[in-house]
């Protein structure tokens, strides 16, 4: 009965978690990918706007009616004019229009593909972060079953005379220290998943065991650096913006054809017409058009190489630091961390034994609690160096 409890227990636990692969799944839909992604979309109709000649212009004119009368046989000239206009470009700056959108929608859509590595890495972050905090929980729940024991120790120690009162209560002083920093840390694991709903917004619990923690030491495919092709993206814009404000000093041309009925009173026939006109570019919007565009190419082409400059400082910085806290790490484990423990174990035998004081003993526990600690925080600062390394370089997170 027992062990079939334990396996309904299990089941229903099993039955509200999620993996981590259903967590990408649902970073791939997240409100804030799909908005960025909208917004490309809209972008991208915009392209056909702007590169269309626009609508042609359907007249319907009554022409030399007098104002003594409406009818329509008191002058030859009387008549109905039916006529359509089309705006025509003599250059392709509406099709170099078109393509500055296309352009910009493509960088939207690579922004909405960063947006979602972001999600993915911030995921990684949480993770990583409450990998640490159940750690150090571990290594305080740990500490506080030794400072429980030598508790004991001490009562007794106090009860035959050999500690004061005072270095009974710095013991319970120190067991409560404890119990109030593992409080903490079971805290701190609940904001972590307040985050986590907001980026994976599931019911239950995440199956740790799902989490690919290989991915952080592995070399990962590589994926398109989002953040330079938006760049990038940006940058073609800004030119097919510019060739379109050269091209713009050429008017376009407005052609009408026209067709006029005339009244028959003196049987001279009906009329047909045709104009062009074109605008005389005289005014400052061409001329301030074509030097807002001339800035704005300027500004994207120094904000790519800002960027490639960047990644290449950056790179070094973060790799740097992996190396540094690689080497850190291996120090605490091969010899610093020996030691602690070997500290403690000899000071907790020789408390025992009366051979040596409550604050000696305090004082190991304290150090090797604060190495260990150490290590944790080491190895969580490693995670995310070669998480932000990685996201960097457009390697996969997944």
């Amino acid at each position: 009965m027992y062990k079939f409890l334990i396996l309904i227990l299990i089941f229903s636990i099993n039955s509200f978690a999620y993996t981590f692969k259903d967590a990408l799944k649902a970073i791939s839909n997240h409100e804030s990918v799909d908005a960025i992604s909208k917004d490309a979309l809209a972008i991208k109709e915009q392209a056909d706007v702007s590169g269309s000649w626009g609508d042609p212009m359907l007249k319907l004119a009554a022409k030399n009616f007098p104002v003594e009368s409406l009818a329509n046989d008191k002058a030859p000239m009387t008549g109905v004019e039916l006529s359509i206009a089309q705006k025509i470009a003599i250059t392709n700056k509406y099709s170099k229009m078109k393509a500055a959108f296309i352009n910009k929608a493509k960088a939207r859509e690579f922004d909405s593909f960063k947006r979602k590595d972001l999600l993915i890495k911030d995921l990684w972050m949480v993770l990583i972060e409450s990998r640490k905090l159940n750690e150090e929980r571990k290594i305080l729940k740990e500490n506080f079953q030794w400072i429980q024991k030598n508790l004991k120790i001490t009562k007794k120690l106090y009860s035959n005379g050999k500690l004061s009162q005072q270095a009974l209560l710095d013991v319970q002083i120190r067991k409560s220290e404890l119990q109030t920093e593992i409080s903490n840390k079971s805290y701190e694991l609940r904001e972590l998943s307040a985050k986590l709903n907001y980026l994976v917004d599931a019911k239950g619990l995440l199956d740790t065991r799902t989490i690919p923690w290989n991915v952080l030491s592995s070399n990962s495919n590589k994926r398109e650096d989002y953040s330079e092709l938006a760049f990038k993206s940006n940058l073609k814009a800004s030119e097919n913006l510019l060739a379109s404000s050269k091209l713009n000093y050429v008017p376009d041309l407005t052609v009408s054809v026209g067709y006029t009925k005339r009244s028959d009173v003196f049987d001279n026939g009906d009329f047909v017409s045709a104009s062009i006109s074109f605008p005389i570019p005289t005014s400052d919007t061409k001329y301030s058009n074509h030097s807002k565009a001339s800035y704005e190419k300027i500004r994207s082409a120094n904000q790519l190489a800002d960027y490639k400059k960047y990644k290449m400082s950056k790179k070094q910085e973060i790799s740097l630091s992996i190396k540094k806290t690689k080497n850190e790490i291996s120090t605490l484990k091969s010899e610093t961390l020996k030691f602690a423990e070997n500290s403690r174990k000899v000071t907790s035998k020789s408390y025992e034994l009366g051979e040596t004081g409550y604050i000696e003993l305090l004082k190991s526990e304290l150090k090797l609690q604060t190495l260990l600690l150490k290590k944790t925080m080491l190895r969580a600062k490693l995670a995310v160096s070669q998480i932000n390394l990685k996201f960097l370089l457009g390697e996969s997170l997944q």
